[in-house]
């Protein structure tokens, strides 16, 4: 009825511009339910991200906090800072991590690596990434890079390895410093090549917390080392 009146008032041509009409708006409204419908899913799923990297964190807190007690703490500190790394490299979703850990100056340093296949050029693109990271002194203790940004700083700071045509090139890179109370530099955690697009201000900020759960590891294997004479 309702639609045989229109017809009975309106010409054909006006018709027509009310159906094109409704027909828009149905469609913008189904848009602004998808994009709403979608921003929920994306809330939702990155809820479930967050407990899921928050749980993964609490295990390994408790774990460090065990292991740093380890009577024998040469070996403690190798398994605490492969399992760092190891947990560097899921929660960033990187295609390699590094942990480098140097208790005295000019000493020897300690290190874990959490790669598929290590690279035999890996070492040496670490030593440079770590020789940009000291360049730079980040007032955070943190630094986050594209790869068009590291292009960028190895012409900076003439980094002979990233300069190499035929060497590989990270596609990302994120670092974080391990440091001790009294400010001292203990090493740094490296992750590198995210499987997808670049890292974000979360890997960062993982990577972040992860370095201040292994310094505070670190310290506390060295005091309890120390008492135990």
């Amino acid at each position: 009825v309702l639609l045989a009146r229109l017809r009975s008032d309106l010409d054909s041509a006006g018709l027509e511009d009310l159906v094109r009409a409704a027909g828009e708006f149905f469609l913008e409204a189904v848009s602004a339910f998808e994009v709403v419908r979608r921003a929920l899913q994306d809330a939702r799923e990155t809820a479930l991200v967050e407990r899921r990297h928050a749980a993964i964190l609490r295990r390994l807190s408790h774990f460090l906090a065990d292991a740093s007690l380890a009577l024998d703490a040469s070996e403690s500190l190798d398994e605490m800072l492969q399992l760092v790394a190891e947990h560097a490299r899921e929660l960033t979703s990187a295609d390699r991590c590094a942990v480098r850990l140097t208790l005295e100056e000019d000493g020897p340093s300690i290190e874990a690596f959490a790669v598929d296949e290590h690279d035999p050029g890996f070492d040496s693109q670490l030593n440079e990434l770590s020789s940009l990271y000291r360049a730079l002194e980040p007032p955070t203790g943190s630094l986050r890079m594209t790869s068009p940004d590291l292009e960028r700083h190895r012409e900076a700071h003439a980094l002979t390895e990233l300069k190499d045509a035929t060497a590989w090139k990270p596609r990302g890179w994120v670092a974080a410093a391990l440091t001790g109370l009294d400010g001292r530099h203990l090493g740094l955690i490296q992750a590198l090549d995210k499987q997808t697009g670049d890292f974000t201000e979360l890997d960062e900020a993982i990577l972040v917390q992860l370095a201040q759960m292994a310094s505070a590891a670190v310290e506390r294997a060295q005091l309890y080392r120390r008492i135990q004479g």
